[in-house]
C-alpha cells in the first residue's frame, strides 16, 4: 500500500493576483465597494466604479484625487462589461484560433500577438458585484461567464471565481488569511489578535527589499544567465543565504552589509567575521 498521504481538500488556489495597471470593475459603491477598492489600489488597478447609489465619501475622494479610472453614477448596464474594449476586437481575437484542430496549433504573427497584448490591456481583468440587489448581481455573473470574465458577487461564495481575505501587510511583503468565503471576520480578528502582534515591531519591509536588492545582484552582476543550470545555482544559493540569518538581522542590513554577502558567491560568509 502507499505511504503518500494525499492533500486535504476544501480549500481555495492562494495566489498573489496581478492586476497592475489592468481594468477593474467594480459595480456599487458603498462600505463593501471600498474595501474592494483599497485592496486594488494596493494592487495598481485601473478601477472603474459603476453605481445608481449614493458614494461612499471616501470613493468620491478618491475619485477627486485621480486614483480611479472613472466613476459613473447611473445604473449598471450589460455593455459596461465591455467598456473599453475596442468594437469587434474581442471576435477578432477568437478568430485566431479558427482552423486548428486541437491536436496541432500553428504559431501566430507578430500582428496577432500584438493584438491581443492590447486587447488584454482593454477588457477587464476581473468584476466585482458590491450591492444589495442578488438578481443583478447574478446576470452579471452570467453575462461574465459568457465573456470569459473572472467575477466576484460580495456576500455569495457559491458565484465567486475568487475570495478576499484578510491581508496583513508591510511594504511588498502580504500575508492573506482565507476561510474560503465561511468567515471573513475571523481572518480579519486573526489578522489584528494574532499576526499584528506578532510582526508589528519588525522592519519586515526591510527584509524583503534586503533579499530582493540581494537576489538582482547576484543575478545581473555575479552569476547572470538564463539556462536551467545556472538558475539552479542561484536558487540553491540564495536558499542558503538566506537561511543563514534570522528574520531579525535582515531585518537591520543595510546595502553594505548586502554588498559583503552576496560578492562572496558562490562560497557562504563566515557569520562571524560580518558584524550586524
Amino acid at each position: 500500500m502507499s505511504s503518500v498521504v494525499p492533500p486535504v481538500g476544501g480549500g481555495s488556489m492562494m495566489l498573489a493576483w496581478q492586476v497592475r495597471g489592468k481594468h477593474v470593475l467594480v459595480v456599487g459603491a458603498g462600505d463593501v465597494a471600498l474595501s474592494r477598492i483599497d485592496h486594488l489600489l494596493v494592487a495598481d488597478a485601473k478601477i472603474t466604479v459603476v453605481t445608481g447609489c449614493d458614494v461612499h465619501p471616501t470613493i468620491k475622494s478618491y475619485h477627486e484625487l485621480g486614483l480611479l479610472e472613472d466613476l459613473i453614477e447611473r445604473d449598471f448596464q450589460p455593455s459596461d462589461l465591455k467598456m473599453y474594449e475596442k468594437k469587434g476586437m474581442r471576435d477578432e481575437i477568437k478568430s485566431f484560433d479558427e482552423g486548428n484542430d486541437g491536436e496541432s496549433f500553428s504559431n501566430l504573427s507578430a500582428e496577432q500577438i500584438e493584438k491581443i497584448e492590447a486587447f488584454e490591456e482593454m477588457k477587464f481583468k476581473m468584476v466585482l458585484t458590491c450591492i444589495n440587489n442578488y438578481p443583478l448581481s447574478l446576470r452579471i455573473w452570467q453575462q461574465c461567464k459568457i465573456l470569459g470574465l473572472d467575477v466576484n458577487l460580495a456576500d455569495k461564495p457559491k458565484n465567486c471565481d475568487f475570495y478576499f481575505g484578510s491581508v496583513y501587510r508591510q511594504g511588498p511583503l502580504q500575508i492573506m488569511i482565507s476561510t474560503n468565503g465561511k468567515s471573513p471576520r475571523l481572518c480579519n480578528r486573526i489578522k489584528n489578535k494574532k499576526l499584528a502582534p506578532m510582526f508589528d515591531g519588525l522592519d519586515l519591509n526591510t527584509a524583503v527589499e534586503n533579499l530582493g536588492y540581494l537576489r538582482s545582484q547576484l543575478r545581473n552582476i555575479y552569476h547572470p544567465g538564463e539556462d536551467v543550470g545556472v538558475i539552479k545555482e542561484r536558487m540553491d544559493w540564495n536558499k542558503k543565504i538566506t537561511d543563514a540569518y534570522s528574520i531579525e538581522e535582515w531585518c537591520i542590513m543595510d546595502k553594505t552589509m548586502i554588498d559583503n554577502i552576496v560578492k562572496g558567491y558562490p562560497e557562504l560568509p563566515d557569520l562571524s567575521k560580518l558584524s550586524i
